[in-house]
């Protein structure tokens, strides 16, 4: 679960606030609702790479069937791979 700080907190760890965010964000709340969430630049990274993976309506749709396709043991070896792909 996500640590959670007040705005005034936040601000009290602001120096030390980077390394605290290698695993996950921190919410950081306003009268108790949630109003922001801090993440690392690697974490931001990641999470627009993901959403423009995502968005990507072909390979999602090739994803699903490959998920299917292992999930029914639908496989082949990494050997049988590279020589399909001649490599």
């Amino acid at each position: 679960m996500p640590k959670k700080l007040t705005i005034a907190q936040a601000q009290q760890q602001l120096p030390i606030l980077p390394d605290e965010l290698t695993d996950e964000p921190i919410i950081i709340t306003q009268d108790g609702v949630p109003v922001i969430a801090a993440l690392s630049y690697t974490q931001l990274t990641e999470l627009l790479e993901t959403l423009d993976i995502l968005t990507d309506t072909e390979f999602v749709t090739k994803l699903r069937q490959s998920i299917v396709q292992a999930e029914q043991g639908n496989t082949i070896s990494w050997e049988d791979a590279k020589a399909q792909l001649g490599l």
